[in-house]
């Protein structure tokens, strides 16, 4: 069917190749324009409203701290303090006393239209007006237990505890002449009608409406309660981020939502602006895109066909002189062609072949010089045993003569010879005892060496875990210390190496620490060696290694491929009083295949 369609043809795949790109990219490119445009409206319309929620809400902690100051005016009246002592101390109070509070009560509420009640209680009981519940019968005992916790600040009921158009607000009285003690509590019925300002005092988009949430999510007022008959209160008053724009969709409509706090009573305020009104410019925009997309397609497809005609008939004819037969190599095409573009291609081609045929010869050479060279290195290759058989004649042949030290080093050299010889194994992972004790052989062979000029030490703590490292790690550490520190140094010298458990940074890593007392290093000479192990991933070929080829610039390679490049060798020297080498390695690295 593909080919009966002639969709495997060059030009056919052109065609269609560059009319998906076309119709992808100005798909794409509508799209984002769409997109922007309506995410820029909303984002104003978001940043309106928003300005608008935010003045809302500042009038409405105006309002509700209208309220506050003066509960708080009531509460401190002496009047009043002076009947709560009264009735806490015992004293039975008159009818007449307990009537003399409502002018208080009556100028009090004549300066805020909020407020359309006011009622007094000396403890539990009613004070005004005389015929009315308890305390937590009026309020419940939850509102009026929250109310002493907050110590006399003005505290908003639950909305069960709602009436027909009122709120109600308490605050307990504190008694001065009792050393601020719990005299009662004053509630206060507040109009449910906090939003009558909205829709008189701002401006607001179409069909936008407010609600008035609780701090425990339940409606106070709202300019539209229908229409939030149907929608959880806790997902209105959420403030968690839902995308780019808190988007909610609320009997099958989509809002914005935008919802700000009161600082006076956590209370949210929630404004729901529908999104049709918002973008209900966008549809000329979508049909606009929509017919640029056709348009361009037709055109894209006219000039698509020529071009493809352009191409494709030299690549044809190329592609005839590129076959080639099977097992031979390609051959130079002399032909010259009129498209610049192909002729450009054919010399490219010219060249690859010349290339191909040079790069041939080469890997033949290299082949044949490499399998010569291995030859060579095979017979000139010492056998690791001639070398073991030797020692071990020398060890036996001191025994012998009674030479009892040159033979104990005769076996140290065996057995540091046979570790080091199995370094190139595929298993380069050991314990840290057998590195420990690899250590300890070269040290015996260094003292024979140099004598009683030489006094060395292992201080090894109890470590956490069954350590493995790579091998030869710390010998070429402690060889450097008697090299560069001890061997220059008139007179007798001390290396004391120390392993141990550390913390740094909260980790617990395994510490290695190489001390000397030899002649150290000054500060020139310190800054360029650890300039040197810095740049560790170029090592220079005239540093000084260990016997077995690890110098230090080798081992800081190591750390950093095994351990990663946090880790490091760390000096510290002065001159003539020796250099210490920190060494700080992570447990339970696995080996690195």
């Amino acid at each position: 069917m593909i080919a009966n369609l002639q969709l495997n043809r060059t030009r056919v795949q052109i065609l269609l190749g560059f009319l998906l790109v076309m119709v992808v990219v100005l798909s794409v490119a509508g799209g984002l324009v769409y997109r922007s445009i309506s995410d820029l409206l909303i984002r104003n319309a978001e940043s309106y409203v928003g300005e608008t929620a935010k003045q809302a809400s500042a009038r409405l902690d105006a309002v509700l701290a209208q309220v506050d100051s003066l509960s708080l005016q009531l509460v401190t009246d002496a009047r009043i303090q002076q009947l709560l002592y009264k009735a806490k101390t015992g004293e039975v109070l008159t009818i007449d006393q307990k009537l003399s509070v409502r002018p208080i009560l009556n100028n009090l509420m004549a300066l805020s239209w909020l407020i359309q009640g006011i009622e007094l209680y000396a403890g539990d009981e009613p004070l005004y007006p005389l015929e009315n519940q308890n305390i937590s019968e009026r309020i419940g005992l939850e509102t009026a237990t929250f109310a002493n916790i907050k110590e006399g600040q003005l505290i908003w009921a639950e909305m069960q505890r709602k009436e027909s158009g009122h709120l109600f607000a308490v605050r307990q009285i504190r008694l001065e002449e009792d050393y601020l003690g719990r005299g009662g509590y004053a509630v206060f019925r507040v109009t449910d009608s906090l939003l009558d300002f909205f829709n008189t005092e701002f401006p607001t988009v179409k069909g936008s409406t407010m609600h008035l949430f609780d701090r425990h999510a339940q409606l106070v007022a709202s300019s539209s309660p229908s229409l939030l008959d149907s929608v959880d209160p806790a997902i209105l008053t959420s403030t968690a981020a839902q995308g780019a724009h808190s988007i909610i969709q609320i009997q099958g409509t989509d809002y914005l939502k935008i919802v700000r706090q009161s600082t006076e009573t956590n209370w949210s305020i929630l404004m729901l602006v529908p999104l049709d009104t918002i973008t209900e410019g966008l549809l000329v925009l979508k049909q606009a895109l929509l017919w640029a997309l056709v348009i361009g397609a037709v055109l894209c497809l006219l000039l698509l066909w020529i071009l493809s005609s352009i191409i494709t008939k030299p690549i044809r004819r190329l592609r005839n002189k590129m076959r080639i037969p099977v097992f031979a190599l390609p051959q130079q095409n002399d032909e010259v062609y009129f498209n610049f573009e192909m002729n450009e291609l054919n010399i490219s081609y010219n060249n690859l072949v010349r290339e191909l045929h040079q790069l041939v010869q080469t890997v033949y050479e290299k082949e044949r010089l490499n399998n010569q060279a291995e030859i060579k290195m095979l017979q000139a290759q010492i056998h690791p045993h001639f070398l073991f058989n030797t020692l071990e004649s020398l060890y036996w042949t001191l025994i012998e003569k009674q030479e009892e030290e040159g033979a104990q080093t005769v076996i140290a050299l065996s057995k540091l010879f046979r570790y080091t010889i199995n370094a190139g194994s595929n298993d380069d992972w050991v314990s840290l005892n057998a590195e420990i004790e690899h250590c300890q052989r070269y040290m015996e062979i260094m003292k024979y060496r140099i004598g009683h000029r030489l006094h060395w030490q292992f201080h090894i703590d109890p470590l956490p875990y069954d350590i493995k490292l790579p091998k030869l790690l710390i010998q070429p550490l402690v060889e450097n210390a008697i090299q560069h520190g001890i061997e220059p140094k008139v007179g007798a010298s001390s290396l004391l190496v120390s392993i141990r458990n550390v913390e740094r940074d909260g980790k617990s890593l395994l510490g290695i620490q190489v001390k000397d007392d030899g002649v150290g290093m000054d500060a020139e000479t310190l800054a360029a060696l650890t300039q040197r192990l810095e740049i560790h991933h170029q090592p220079d070929p005239h540093s000084s290694s260990s016997s077995s080829g690890m110098g230090l610039l080798n081992v800081q390679r190591r750390i950093k491929l095994y351990y990663g490049q946090e880790y490091g060798i760390q000096f510290q020297s002065s001159p003539d009083r020796g250099t210490i080498l920190d060494l700080y390695l992570p447990y339970g690295v696995e080996r690195n295949v």
